[in-house]
């Protein structure tokens, strides 16, 4: 099944054009989640984590708990524990701390939780969506009833 034809993906991206903060949290994680996939998948968690995806990594782990990807919010809570309590959803703030931390630990700090999750050992971005195309179902029943 490809996610991004589904109509529950294709209503997500409809109610995502009145901005990210009309979202309900469920679509909200949802979004976190694409964009984890995709941007690890692209580069590394650096590369989700440095740009403005990275803003959205709370939800992600959040989300990664509501659809029950123990392997995959494992990699993704180990990458983030680099941080310790430095992990800062302000882009600016976030991007000196990825400097000091790669000065550190080197350029390919995150590579191993990357491979976790490029190996897409659960596929969290079609379980979101599946849960949100329940929870529009019930939405849209409620407003029949």
């Amino acid at each position: 099944m490809n996610v991004f034809k589904s109509p529950a993906w294709n209503r997500l991206e409809r109610n995502w054009q009145n901005g990210f903060d009309t979202l309900t949290l469920y679509e909200q994680e949802t979004i976190a989640l694409y964009w984890l996939e995709t941007e690890t998948m692209n580069g590394t968690l650096d590369q989700f984590f440095w740009n403005s995806s990275g803003d959205m990594a709370m939800l992600a782990v959040s989300g990664l708990n509501r659809v029950q990807a123990p392997l995959t919010l494992a990699a993704l809570t180990s990458a983030l524990a680099v941080f310790g309590d430095q992990y800062s959803l302000e882009r600016t703030e976030r991007h000196a701390a990825l400097e000091v931390i790669e000065d550190q630990y080197g350029p390919d700090v995150f590579l191993d939780a990357s491979r976790i999750i490029q190996d897409l050992p659960e596929d969290f971005v079609l379980a979101a969506v599946e849960q949100l195309a329940t929870l529009y179902a019930q939405q849209d029943r409620s407003r029949a009833a």
